[in-house]
């Protein structure tokens, strides 16, 4: 379910890996750029077609523009995050702008509109989001729903899970092939739905969808 790596991975690798980190927080970016590469990118584009008259941004520049904005979250921007004051969708959105319009300073857009001079600037311009953000939101945040059941349940209950209902096998082919009950599969479904509907209910899900 989560979005592929960027080609610029090597460019990011070089930013984040200054200053020796440990391995746990390289799993933890990495993981990061899978579930939030897509809303990030589809962010970036929206805010270039808004800071630039509504003009297309080249591959190479939303490239540019999700690297620099995952690095920067990572370098300092998650440790300003408080989750008390807002959504993080919404931190994203404006850590986001304020890179595009970093990269426009360089490129200096094609209609030349005046640019933002500073980040609280470039965020009192952000752009409405839009509904193709939303969706992206919402994609990645049942990735990352998807897998904190996996790290809550047991693995076998989480095979069956995404079996039937993620890769829409049959229970009856999934018991068979585990040599196991189909009332056993059933069972394991259940649990595990329950187990992600108590996830989904918790705040943080909660604001991230539906506020």
């Amino acid at each position: 379910m989560a979005a592929q790596f960027p080609s610029t991975s090597p460019n990011l690798l070089s930013k984040l890996r200054e200053a020796g980190q440990d391995a746990s927080w390289q799993v933890s970016w990495k993981r990061f750029l899978e579930l939030y590469h897509e809303p990030i990118e589809v962010i970036a584009r929206a805010c270039y077609r808004h800071h630039t008259g509504g003009h297309e941004p080249s591959r190479g520049f939303i490239e540019d523009a999700v690297a620099n904005t995952v690095a920067d979250f990572f370098a300092r921007g998650q440790h300003r995050y408080d989750k008390s004051k807002g959504r993080l969708r919404s931190y994203l959105r404006m850590l986001t702008n304020a890179r595009v319009v970093d990269l426009l300073r360089k490129e200096r857009p094609i209609d030349h509109k005046p640019l933002p001079e500073t980040d609280a600037q470039a965020g009192a311009l952000l752009p409405d989001e839009q509904p193709s953000e939303s969706d992206a939101f919402h994609r990645s945040l049942l990735a990352t729903l998807v897998e904190d059941l996996r790290n809550r349940i047991p693995l076998r209950q989480f095979e069956i899970f995404e079996r039937v209902k993620l890769k829409h096998q049959t229970p009856q082919f999934v018991a068979e092939d585990l040599g196991m009950t189909r009332a056993m599969v059933d069972r394991n479904i259940y649990k595990a739905m329950t187990a992600l509907r108590e996830l989904a209910a918790q705040p943080e899900y909660q604001e991230e969808f539906y506020q």
